[in-house]
């Protein structure tokens, strides 16, 4: 069940059934810093983190501009709802990915931070305990023919259910120790309504590999597959 907290210009929401003991303060990384709840820091494009809380892990997310915008404003962003948010629509998009039973984190809180006409936000997912992401794998020349069948499997699965990811590449997916993948980072993502969509992020997907050493064209195999 999710619980909503307003606090003059802070929107926060969070799923009860995940949080024995939910703290906004989660979202504070001084507080996180100094009560020692970071794990680590995943090296990415924005500040992202691996906290502990209460016995669970989670994955806190800080949403940041990338691209041209992100020399005008580093984490602020245009607010004209609250429903379209960023935070908002990945962690509904989120919850309705994992309603289906698609691979991917199930979202546990968010937070919107207005200022007058922009704002910040947040994102906590529960962490899914992998061994690795796809890049690290194709580096240490660990894939198989087995892996790459399931991963093949695990993209038709949201072929299926129409969903486009906005951002797919080696380091969003990642691989747990039953060699199953899950696809992770769904910011500006959504259904979509053709499935050139579907194949234009498999194809970037594909690109982006085919610059690590030890790749030898396997998704580009697959990719025909799905044509």
């Amino acid at each position: 069940m999710d619980e909503i907290i307003k606090n003059k210009n802070i929107y926060i929401q969070y799923d009860s059934n995940v949080f024995d003991n939910f703290s906004d303060k989660l979202f504070n990384v001084d507080y996180i810093t100094k009560e020692r709840l970071i794990k680590s820091e995943i090296i990415g494009r924005g500040k992202t983190y691996n906290i502990k809380h209460d016995g669970k892990e989670f994955i806190l997310k800080h949403y940041i501009r990338g691209g041209f915008a992100s020399k005008i404003s580093h984490d602020n962003y245009i607010f004209d709802s609250i429903a379209s948010t960023r935070s908002v629509k990945e962690y509904n998009l989120l919850n309705n990915l994992f309603a289906k039973d698609l691979p991917v984190p199930k979202p546990a809180a968010l937070q919107v931070i207005r200022n007058r006409f922009t704002y910040t936000c947040d994102l906590i997912t529960c962490k899914i305990k992998n061994i690795g992401t796809l890049h690290d794998f194709i580096m240490k020349k660990k894939m198989t023919s087995e892996l790459w069948n399931s991963l093949e499997f695990t993209l038709k699965k949201f072929l299926k259910e129409s969903v486009y990811h906005s951002d797919l590449n080696a380091k969003n997916i990642i691989i747990d120790e039953q060699s199953n993948f899950y696809l992770v980072d769904f910011d500006n993502s959504y259904f979509f309504y053709e499935k050139k969509l579907f194949m234009k992020s498999i194809t970037r997907l594909e690109r982006s590999l085919s610059k690590l050493d030890n790749y030898n064209n396997e998704m580009a195999k697959i990719i025909k597959r799905f044509n």
